[in-house]
């Protein structure tokens, strides 16, 4: 795989579950096994992500949600759309990146609302 993933990523337990199940089983029935191949799968496209990505995910489409509900709020009904757009959310993603520490923010909404 890309860069490696699957040796960085996953323990020998975990490559070998995936193995075994591609080879032996056609469609997964087990509850158990299948919430542990999503976990396997989960981790594997997390660490393909770039960084900027993760990111969005983790640190720009909070600050989306929060921002469009405080518009949305304020009566700006166009704001809901504020949430998914993948600009926005990368916008503030990469304005949090750049933003000298202890004035991101997600650190500046945190204190806020303590």
């Amino acid at each position: 795989m890309r860069r490696r993933v699957w040796f960085k990523v996953l323990s020998n337990l975990e490559r070998g579950l995936v193995d075994l199940v591609i080879r032996f089983v056609d469609r997964p029935r087990s509850t158990k096994l299948i919430e542990v191949l999503a976990r396997i799968i989960v981790k594997v496209k997390m660490a393909m992500m770039s960084p900027v990505k993760r990111l969005m995910e983790h640190v720009g489409r909070p600050l989306a949600r929060k921002i469009s509900a405080i518009a949305l709020r304020w009566g700006n009904k166009s704001a809901a759309e504020w949430a998914e757009d993948p600009g926005f959310i990368k916008y503030l993603t990469i304005i949090n990146i750049n933003n000298i520490p202890g004035f991101r923010l997600s650190e500046v909404y945190r204190r806020a609302n303590l």
